[in-house]
């Protein structure tokens, strides 16, 4: 399964064998995928045009297929990005465009995914010793650029550790405000934030 985030829509991209995992209910919309690139746009026009769905789930014979077929509507734009601990067990979150989100950022040519995670954490927090682990987990989302060009971001997400305690926050790149929460608390206060990112956290 693939899960990529529109808006406040989930489409899954799902093969046969994972339909009894899929939600129930007036806010699922499941289809079905035969080849068809352009029953793919139309999910993806009635998703950013109404809200009606939370889940949008398509399902096919080759779950790869669908994949390539869905990304190729879109530009894709990789980013990379931590979730970092520090002693506590607590982990960083910061506050940007009213919504708590996680340090991340595009991936720059010629950098390589790891690089670009740490870079991102180190430029958006001003934590300076931070360690890297391991690939944890790799969001999707959809969103339009400037050009509003529909762009399709993989953001790559590596657990790090941090015994740095002194933040300095990249106000430029719209960061308000940063907080050492438990996964726990996080989850549970229900704070406005990205499905994409609560995902990340559960992971």
């Amino acid at each position: 399964m693939y899960k990529i985030y529109l808006d406040k829509t989930a489409f899954q991209l799902v093969s046969r064998d994972e339909i009894k995992e899929l939600p129930q209910g007036k806010k699922h919309l499941r289809g079905e995928y035969h080849g068809k690139v352009g029953l793919l746009l139309n999910y993806v026009d009635a998703a950013e045009k109404s809200q009606r769905y939370d889940t949008v789930s398509i399902v096919g014979n080759d779950l790869e297929q669908l994949k390539e077929d869905f990304f190729s509507l879109f530009k894709i734009v990789e980013a990379a990005g931590g979730l970092v601990h520090n002693e506590n067990d607590e982990i960083l979150f910061i506050y940007r465009r009213k919504h708590w989100d996680l340090p991340k950022g595009k991936i720059d040519p010629g950098e390589s995914k790891e690089e670009a995670a740490v870079r991102e954490v180190m430029e958006e927090t001003g934590l300076q010793n931070v360690e890297r682990h391991e690939l944890i987990y790799t969001s999707h989302h959809i969103y339009r650029n400037r050009k509003d060009k529909r762009c399709l971001k993989p953001t790559y997400w590596y657990k790090m550790t941090t015994s740095d305690t002194k933040l300095k926050l990249q106000h430029e790149e719209d960061i308000e405000d940063a907080r050492w929460m438990t996964k726990t608390d996080f989850l549970s206060t229900e704070l406005p934030s990205y499905g994409s990112i609560l995902d990340v956290v559960k992971a």
